[in-house]
């Protein structure tokens, strides 16, 4: 079945996420006991696959929130009927925030779109440093920033796929520090995410957790943890610390990733969803993809649609950051539903 999966997942492009890869929800299995597949089947052949969990008549991705990129797993000229495995599975709905598919599914069932981002560092004649150097002014301006970081505190070095776990826990430390800076769910607080990156970590296999560390002389001033399937890595976990922001040691990082691309065997560098400024910045391919839910009745589906246009009102509205602040006061584990 497993080779089945990743043979039909390399036949659509459309799947060049690590996430559709069944070793990541082997990984997730590993950390969680609520993880199943459906196998859909034509004439008893398996034509598709779709990993997910289940929290009462709702289905939602493998890896709930921290997955990047959902669907069924089919060829591309595959017709699947959503709503029959979704009565099959005894379920009114399957719910995703970024919906990536060669059919129509996504046209159907959108509440809305948002973009997704890639670096394709192969799509120019210049290195991709280079290039966004010339196209971007904040990356001209990182030179001066980072011979400041090796002025004062020494040059850099670049460990690109760390295994020390002290490491990823230093960058576990940051990640919460930053969610309780921004008064944002802290997802660190999560024990199966927590386990899942230290899995990653030593994981070998054809997907592997790629954890890199940006050193200025002996501080270690910027770290990251991703995935790297092939010659594709996924932008998961960045992070830097604070003492050192005023030299953006977290650009920084991400060019020392790219500088040593070649040696590394990287070609392309995934950002994934969500409209964050760092994205805008580093990319060169801009896609977008939807957010939904793909329901077995029109009822469920507004229901949903309704719920998230109420929560995407809320957080737009003026002095949320205020309310923010009000809202982690009184529900500290506010969104933790989302994670579970």
């Amino acid at each position: 079945m497993v080779a089945v999966w990743d043979a039909l997942r390399s036949s659509n492009p459309a799947f060049y996420s690590p996430f559709f890869s069944s070793e990541f929800t082997q990984a997730v299995n590993q950390v969680r006991d609520d993880c199943y597949v459906a196998i859909i089947e034509q004439s008893g052949v398996p034509i598709g696959f779709l990993p997910y969990h289940r929290s009462g008549r709702s289905l939602f991705p493998i890896g709930r929130t921290i997955n990047d990129a959902h669907g069924l797993i089919c060829a591309p000229d595959s017709t699947i009927d959503w709503r029959g495995v979704l009565t099959d599975l005894d379920a009114t709905g399957y719910e995703y925030h970024a919906l990536f598919s060669s059919t129509n599914d996504a046209q159907e069932h959108a509440f809305g779109w948002t973009k997704a981002f890639l670096c394709d560092l192969t799509a120019s004649d210049l290195r991709y440093d280079h290039w966004l150097e010339q196209n971007r002014k904040t990356i001209f301006k990182q030179r001066r920033k980072t011979k400041k970081l090796v002025r004062e505190e020494g040059p850099l070095r670049l460990e690109y796929a760390s295994t020390d776990p002290a490491v990823l826990d230093r960058l576990i430390q940051l990640k919460r520090e930053q969610y309780q800076r921004t008064r944002i769910f802290d997802i660190f607080s999560v024990e199966w995410i927590r386990n899942l990156l230290h899995l990653m970590l030593t994981r070998d296999g054809q997907l592997e957790g790629r954890l890199s560390a940006l050193y200025a002389g002996d501080k270690l001033v910027a770290m990251h943890m991703g995935m790297q399937e092939g010659k594709l890595l996924h932008y998961w976990f960045p992070v830097y610390d604070q003492a050192f922001g005023y030299a953006s040691p977290g650009t920084a990082l991400f060019l020392e990733i790219v500088r040593q691309a070649d040696a590394n065997q990287i070609d392309k560098i995934d950002f994934g969803y969500g409209e964050l400024p760092y994205k805008w910045t580093l990319n060169n391919v801009i896609d977008s993809v939807p957010h939904g839910a793909i329901c077995v009745s029109p009822a469920s589906w507004h229901t949903r649609r309704l719920r998230g246009g109420m929560l995407r009102t809320l957080k737009a509205l003026p002095g949320k950051e205020w309310s923010k602040r009000v809202l982690r006061k009184v529900h500290p584990q506010f969104g933790r539903g989302s994670y579970h």
